[in-house]
């Protein structure tokens, strides 16, 4: 700014007491300078075939980040926290019903990723801590049905407690995801954090190949109409690339001499307080009894269906 004034003040110095002078009649006015396009606007010049191959490579770059990011919290002893609310809606005939399921917990990092989890099942009245060995659940749900001094049933694996599909804390899994990225803009504050948002969807099939923990829940690879299924998402990043947000969803229809039935799922996920103190323990030997010992003396309720939605099951 003060160069700027100095170079005006002696400009009009200079007009005010040099003589003046006559330009030539075929003087011609300085060029103007040339108009430099913005990276956007270059990009949208560019052939269609060619803007394809940059948002191609523009959405690799982001995912390397993205995914660097996330293995930076990879910190033992360190975590996150969240929120996950899977919601779906059953049509069959004329009867919908909707059956809402939400979770509120954390998980735990090792140096490879999670490393355990512990949710709180609030609808069902349940909670269930997982290792990397095994999943512990216990609540209301098992009331009266759990020998004296037993508050804990364990299982081999968390396959059975529900889940999102979508597992962005996979490191291949977040890649997999952004690789299909369509659009990106700005996604508005959560938590008081700014957050850009990027839309896309991608199949079971390339989400099978992604994500280590579908490939486990599905066992086979998917084949037909459910390896063509299409995914949904809408993802939630901060300016570190730590995802505070992630809304998946799909819908299955089927129809044959039975009938017909429609089923939408929804997952949402929350996170927030990334690599906060985190310690998640198995619960004591003693309060615990294995899932297949597990033999209730009196007729079980009606227990809740505690399966991860998963696309294809039912077919």
């Amino acid at each position: 700014m003060r160069r700027w004034i100095a170079t005006v003040t002696v400009a009009v110095a200079a007009a005010t007491t040099a003589p003046a002078l006559v330009a030539p009649a075929h003087a011609q006015a300085a060029p103007k300078r040339p108009v430099i396009a913005s990276e956007r606007e270059q990009a949208r010049a560019l052939p269609k075939e060619a803007r394809a191959v940059l948002k191609r490579r523009y959405a690799r770059a982001s995912a390397t980040e993205a995914v660097a990011a996330l293995k930076r919290q990879f910190v033992a002893g360190r975590g996150v926290k969240a929120t996950e609310t899977i919601t779906t809606r059953h049509t069959d005939g004329g009867n919908t019903f909707t059956f809402p399921l939400r979770a509120a917990g954390a998980y735990m990092f090792g140096a490879s990723g999670v490393a355990a989890s512990d949710f709180t099942y609030g609808d069902l009245g349940m909670r269930a801590i997982t290792t990397r060995n095994a999943s512990y659940t216990s609540g209301d749900v098992y009331e009266g049905t759990l020998p004296a001094g037993k508050t804990w049933l364990r299982w081999p694996d968390a396959d059975g407690l529900p889940s999102p599909v979508v597992n962005v804390l996979e490191p291949s899994t977040l890649k997999g995801l952004l690789a299909t990225t369509e659009k990106q803009r700005r996604g508005g504050k959560i938590d008081g954090v700014s957050t850009t948002l990027r839309t896309g969807s991608i199949t079971v099939r390339k989400l099978y190949a992604a994500s280590p923990s579908l490939r486990r829940l599905l066992v086979e690879k998917p084949q037909g109409a459910t390896g063509d299924l299409v995914i949904d998402w809408k993802l939630w990043q901060d300016g570190r690339q730590r995802t505070r947000k992630l809304v998946s969803s799909y819908t299955e229809s089927t129809q044959s001499l039975q009938g017909s039935w429609r089923t939408e799922v929804t997952a949402t996920s929350v996170f927030r307080a990334w690599g906060t103190k985190i310690t998640i323990k198995a619960p004591a030997a003693g309060s615990v009894l294995d899932g297949e010992d597990w033999q209730p003396e009196e007729p079980l309720p009606a227990m809740p269906d505690l399966r991860t939605p998963l696309p294809g099951r039912d077919r």
